[in-house]
């Protein structure tokens, strides 16, 4: 300590400690605060705006994903399956089968959004169908395909539904454009061949609703653009389908908060892409909406603190006499105490201030601890009886095996054989996956697994794909971790074959080698996939996605060491492959 703090009195020590430590540190935090606010208010609104676009991009995805199994149903309905019936029908039964499709359509149409049909390759059929331009909804025949780009993109699409703008139906001389949703149409009596589209404009009404409920500064605007720009629904009052331009610095940034400065002011951009709808939801902001009342903010904080260093330096120096003599007695009074004896002066303080809740807590404190001491045993005992009576709550599994084993023979005997067929692979999945025992399971019993996993996807997928087995039966005595297949095979069919109809395939291989095992799942999805991802996140070095791939590679690594794992490529015929390494190791068993 210098020589001259030594020398002072402990009023001007506490003096110099609240010039030094309190004053001069807030007045210099304050002068920092007050020119980087508005930068700090800037960031933070807008990672604010980034994380709401974030989110409600989300909900718009969700309400596309409702839509399209809307037209999923409205397409494998029967009443639109029966429109490509080649029997030949009189005019007044193509008359009949015309109206229960366009009845149909109608009844899902509501308000602004109107669900059609647009099967031009049989127009010579129905004659007397009206056109687009005549009705907003129903069954066309008579259009010009050529003239619709949207048609050809939606063939093209292979049955995956697209987001496009395209004139509204009906009445329509201005040319009011929509955004609409189209879907490639398969026709199930002709070898699943594409013959129309199904389309739900109007999809701009709907995402609006969802984009009008957000809250955001005033003269602020929220759009959602297509790949190219285009409006596809906004709170602003844009044209749908007009081109929304971006100013370049913006529009090269990546996801995120951008702010530009042009010759129109200061504008904050809060964009996000979504790879699932292929949209671009974005805020448009002005920064003086975010930091307009700044400077009268500064203006008043600046009065309030010459009020509160006023306050502080007369209640430095009230508090003084009042604070520092009971702190020096109540620690000597803390240096005393000794854990299990009594306090040498146990007298509680009559003042109510904070110095004399402090000692009258201090002094009822070593009065709990003393008390603790004495009840350590009792606790103990208390903590076995919860012990115990947790382990007494837990659910014994078996009572749910057995339980779905009843309802599978009820069900057989009901003679609904393939719900039966559901509940034993349900049952057989459960019996693997919560099952208390071995962590590594021969691959025979891996297999089962999967074998039942698998089933229950083609019956809740319609069959719309097929498995190709190549197992050696000698690798089936070899131990696997269990439950590793499934998420390989789980992520080959929801993000590869699931929505390729009939054309996905699944191949599943395991082969022992002289190295040991090696297990491959392949699929031919239509769709490439990030293989650089997907092996970061393997690794691990890309977290927060992708959770069941790295849980598996993990628990390989742990059974097996470091040189065992996945490894994920692009098959050259098109597709993902994933290929699990394993050792050759055998279950070992105690001789008796």
């Amino acid at each position: 300590m210098p020589r001259w703090l030594s020398r002072m009195n402990l009023i001007q020590k506490l003096i110099v400690f609240i010039v030094f430590l309190i004053v001069i540190p807030i007045l210099l935090a304050y002068w920092i605060v007050s020119v980087k606010v508005a930068d700090i208010t800037e960031e933070q609104m807008g990672e604010t705006l980034f994380q709401l676009v974030k989110t409600n991009h989300l909900t718009l995805d969700r309400d596309i994903l409702s839509v399209d199994g809307t037209t999923e149903k409205l397409m494998f309905t029967p009443e639109t399956q029966l429109m490509f019936e080649t029997t030949v029908l009189s005019e007044y039964d193509r008359l009949q089968k015309y109206l229960v499709l366009d009845k149909l359509l109608a009844g899902y149409s509501k308000n602004d959004i109107n669900f059609s049909v647009y099967i031009p390759e049989i127009l010579n059929d129905y004659p007397f169908a009206p056109p687009s331009d005549v009705k907003p909804n129903g069954v066309f025949f008579a259009c010009d395909t050529s003239a619709f780009s949207w048609f050809q993109d939606a063939r093209n699409a292979r049955g995956t539904g697209i987001i496009r703008i395209m004139n509204q139906t009906g009445n329509n001389p201005q040319g009011i454009k929509t955004a609409a949703y189209i879907r490639s149409m398969n026709n199930d009596m002709d070898g699943r061949k594409p013959s129309g589209v199904i389309v739900m404009t109007g999809l701009d009404s709907l995402l609006r609703k969802d984009l009008e409920s957000l809250k955001i500064p005033k003269d602020g605007q929220i759009v959602l653009l297509n790949k190219a720009g285009e409006v596809l629904a906004n709170t602003a009052g844009l044209d749908i389908g007009s081109v929304f331009r971006l100013p370049p610095p913006v529009f090269r940034a990546p996801d995120g908060v951008t702010i530009d400065r042009g010759a129109e002011g200061a504008w904050l951009y809060a964009i996000h892409r979504s790879v699932d709808s292929d949209t671009k939801l974005l805020f448009k902001i002005p920064v003086s909406s975010i930091i307009g009342e700044h400077e009268a903010v500064r203006q008043l904080v600046n009065y309030l603190m010459i009020v509160y260093f006023c306050a502080l330096l007369i209640a430095s120096i009230y508090f003084f006499r009042h604070i520092l003599s009971p702190l020096s007695k109540l620690s000597r009074l803390s240096r005393s105490f000794e854990p299990g004896r009594p306090l040498s002066s146990d007298l509680k303080a009559k003042r109510g201030d904070e110095i004399g809740q402090l000692n009258n807590a201090f002094i009822e404190m070593t009065q709990r601890l003393n008390q603790t001491i004495h009840d350590k045993y009792e606790l103990e005992l208390r903590h076995k009886e919860a012990e115990l009576t947790i382990l007494h709550s837990q659910i014994n599994p078996h009572l749910l095996y057995n339980t779905l084993e009843s309802i599978f023979w009820r069900t057989t005997i009901e003679g609904n054989a393939e719900s039966a067929e559901m509940i034993r692979d349900l049952s057989m999945l459960m019996r693997i996956g919560l099952s208390r025992g071995k962590t590594l399971i021969p691959i025979a019993e891996e297999l089962d697994h999967i074998e039942a996993y698998i089933r229950l996807q083609l019956k809740r997928n319609n069959y719309s794909f097929s498995v190709q087995w190549e197992i050696d039966e000698e690798a089936k005595i070899f131990l696997i971790p269990k439950v590793v297949l499934q998420p390989l095979v789980e992520n080959a069919i929801i993000h590869g074959i699931r929505k390729m109809d009939s054309e996905g395939k699944l191949w599943i291989s395991i082969k022992h080698e002289e190295q040991g095992v090696t297990v491959m799942v392949e699929d031919n999805g239509y769709r490439p996939a990030d293989i650089v991802k997907l092996n970061e996140i393997v690794d691990g070095t890309r977290t927060g996605e992708g959770f069941g791939i790295r849980n598996v590679n993990k628990r390989i690594k742990l059974h097996f060491g470091e040189s065992y794992g996945l490894l994920y490529e692009r098959r050259r015929e098109g597709g993902t492959k994933v290929t699990m390494n394993l050792p050759a190791l055998r279950e070992e068993r105690s001789d008796r």
